[in-house]
């Protein structure tokens, strides 16, 4: 059959919708569309689809089964999609299937049936050229699959440098306390002490992080109440969460390393300074005052001497806490405790940090 042969049967085929004029529409399309008779062989093809297909003429696959210019392994995809057709169903897929000429095509397909006065007549089959969509489809799967790949190998190497440094913080803590014992009775063992608490809490921090090491940020009642408990067993004192409505404030990871200095600071001072008759009891609270970030540390020791200045201690820790403060541009207040001793409020602005 030539090219004018089937562009009559198909005049014939769209007979009373102006086949002429639908002729003209289908050849026109930049998509390949077939029309396929009840047997499911080839009965029309487009000017545009024998290009894509790159066939140079349809008498080269008129009447030829359908599956038949496909590959083996598609026959049974398009066999169940002309069965579809013809009890009403329209089905859509992609396959792969090679031009006249060995050209690798990927197509996204469908299959529609005709209807004639009598029911179905034919089914109409259009077929898009999608390769570049495809390969760029499974580029981007290689490279997802690369990164994939890449993260679990940075997950494996992040595992072992956070066993690394877990156990450099606990030797190093180890060697100050055993030390600290050996000079207990001088300014050398409390010296020795202060320092491994502040490893210590730089080791909650690394502690935190690590639970998520994707996060940029992290809760800080859950930082602030493990923190809590890790300084009471060090130093041997009963230290506990208050009150806390700013239970659900999330802070960067630098802001809470130097939020754990402050808090070990005043906490730690707190139990030095409780005069040793009883079992130091310091309580935090944090609380948002305006836009600030307000941490409240009450103890129960004897409380502080009158005219106390912090900015004129010359101890290390207080030095410590006001530079931290100063840095994240808050101011450290001072009183008296409900529970009888020492207040020390740090109000501090908290950094914006990335919304979950």
């Amino acid at each position: 059959m030539n090219m004018l042969e089937a562009n009559h049967a198909a005049r014939d085929l769209l007979a009373g919708v102006e086949g002429g004029f639908a002729l003209s529409v289908l050849d026109s399309s930049p998509d390949c569309i077939k029309i396929l008779d009840r047997h499911g062989r080839l009965v029309f093809m487009n000017r545009n689809g024998m290009c894509a297909m790159e066939i140079a003429e349809f008498g080269a696959v008129a009447d030829r089964p359908w599956p038949s210019l496909w590959p083996a392994e598609s026959h049974s995809l398009l066999e169940g999609a002309i069965e579809a057709a013809l009890h009403g169903e329209t089905r859509i897929f992609e396959a792969f299937c090679p031009t006249a000429l060995g050209k690798p095509r990927w197509w996204h397909v469908t299959a529609a049936p005709i209807r004639g006065t009598h029911g179905i007549d034919n089914i109409l089959v259009t077929s898009r050229d999608i390769s570049e969509l495809v390969g760029a489809r499974e580029a981007l799967r290689a490279e997802v699959a690369a990164k994939e790949d890449a993260l679990r190998r940075q997950k494996l190497l992040l595992g072992e440098i956070d066993h690394r440094v877990k156990n450099s913080f606990a030797a190093v803590m180890g060697l100050l306390r055993m030390q600290a014992r050996r000079h207990r009775d001088d300014a050398s063992g409390q010296a020795l002490t202060d320092a491994a608490t502040r490893i210590a809490t730089l080791a909650r921090v690394h502690d935190q992080l690590h639970l998520d090491p994707g996060a940029p940020d992290l809760p800080l009642i859950d930082y602030v109440g493990a923190l809590a408990s890790d300084l009471g067993q060090a130093l041997n004192a009963r230290v506990e969460m208050g009150h806390t409505p700013a239970s659900t404030l999330r802070v960067s990871a630098t802001q809470a390393a130097g939020i754990g200095q402050v808090l070990a600071e005043l906490v730690g001072n707190a139990v030095k300074h409780s005069g040793g008759h009883r079992r130091a009891r310091v309580v935090i609270c944090l609380d948002l005052v305006g836009d600030g970030l307000s941490m409240k540390v009450c103890d129960n020791g004897p409380g502080l001497p009158e005219g106390f200045d912090p900015a004129a201690q010359d101890g290390l820790g207080m030095q410590i806490c006001l530079t931290y403060v100063q840095q994240m541009q808050g101011r450290l207040e001072h009183g008296r405790s409900d529970l009888g001793g020492a207040m020390f409020r740090a109000v501090i602005r908290p950094e914006p940090v990335a919304t979950h």
